[in-house]
């Protein structure tokens, strides 16, 4: 079932598990952070893409969110950015994919993405990864079950009631009426009706 509130807990338990990085942790957080609050980690849902899984009777999706992990640090030198980058993503990833609970939360993590950039601003290096993680959830859309029926109408074109040459304009079920001359039905003619109407 369709759940608003899966994208919100999904997003709740990986805080809870980045926690654990040594990191300032921010969500959804300012995206420019000074460079004293660096090594951080900011958290903010990215979007989702829905993929029908056909029409079976029910509405149903595969939903990937992108939940986007941004990281920054800041180093003497360009080599020792990347360097500290590189830790705290395999940190990331140990901790996302070692998780129970996150598990339990996803049908699948389809893919990461990295975008890795190293910048100097004076003797201070700054270098930023962005972590695009996909988290793919079942979804199925249910029909309004609190609808009420008011009424049935039930027409009856039987298979061994039959007339074998006749023609008959707007039969009940046009699809299923077998053309003259026909050795069984139906043949377009309604046969018997009921109507059934709930207070």
């Amino acid at each position: 079932m369709s759940d608003p509130t899966a994208r919100a807990d999904f997003r709740a338990a990986l805080l809870s598990v980045l926690g654990a990085v040594s990191a300032h942790l921010y969500s959804p957080g300012d995206w420019n952070v000074i460079a004293g609050k660096l090594p951080a980690i900011k958290v903010r849902y990215g979007g989702e893409e829905k993929r029908s899984l056909g029409n079976s009777g029910q509405t149903a999706f595969d939903t990937t969110s992108i939940f986007e992990i941004r990281v920054e640090v800041s180093a003497a030198s360009g080599p020792a950015a990347l360097l500290a980058l590189e830790g705290l993503q395999a940190d990331i990833e140990a901790a996302v994919f070692k998780s129970v609970p996150l598990r339990n939360l996803a049908q699948d993590f389809p893919f990461v993405r990295n975008q890795t950039d190293v910048s100097a601003e004076g003797e201070t290096h700054i270098g930023g990864m962005l972590i695009s993680l996909g988290v793919q959830m079942y979804e199925t859309f249910y029909p309004d079950v609190t609808a009420q029926l008011a009424e049935i109408d039930l027409t009856a074109d039987m298979v061994n009631v039959y007339d074998p040459t006749g023609t008959y304009a707007n039969p009940p079920f046009p699809d299923a009426v077998k053309p003259a001359p026909r050795t069984e039905g139906p043949d377009g003619r309604a046969e018997g009706f009921v109507k059934a109407t709930f207070s």
